[in-house]
């Protein structure tokens, strides 16, 4: 079996990586740690590269480490929940930048996943017209079965 874990590195991802390490898994299981460098989260998903022409090239770099470690801290945070729990964790992959409904998906579909989990923020109101709910357009659009774990 091949899981896909998508994390954020929020409270919520590492409740979900927390309750994949407790499950009982196949023999063989494998897990995939995806972390998004997301620049700016936004209404309306849009690509790196058209970022330049809205901010000064010294601060999207300044904004694009920013979002390096903290995608790198997020996949590391999940990978030692997996590891201690003694399930196989694939090596890493650098972590792509983007709109992370795209990416988890697109992960997904060419890895090939048998399930994707991740955590729910579990937004409401305004700031779920505003922000958007990965999990839930992941669940939507997923080829595959999907985990939400609500902390």
């Amino acid at each position: 079996m091949k899981i896909l874990v998508a994390t954020d590195g929020s409270e919520y991802s590492l409740a979900a990586a927390r309750s994949l390490a407790e499950r009982p898994w196949p023999v063989g299981t494998v897990f995939k740690i995806l972390s998004v460098e997301e620049l700016v989260p936004m209404p309306i998903p849009v690509e790196v590269s058209s970022l330049a022409a809205i901010y000064p090239a010294s601060l999207l770099e300044e904004l694009m480490t920013t979002a390096r470690a903290r995608a790198v801290e997020a996949a590391e945070g999940t990978r030692k929940i997996l590891v201690l729990a003694g399930q196989t964790v694939l090596e890493q992959e650098q972590n792509p930048a983007g709109d992370p409904r795209r990416i988890i998906l697109d992960t997904a579909e060419t890895w090939p996943a048998d399930i994707i989990a991740l955590g729910s923020h579990g937004r409401h109101g305004l700031d779920r017209i505003l922000m958007g709910s990965v999990a839930e357009s992941v669940a939507v659009h997923a080829h595959c079965s999907v985990v939400v774990v609500r902390k």
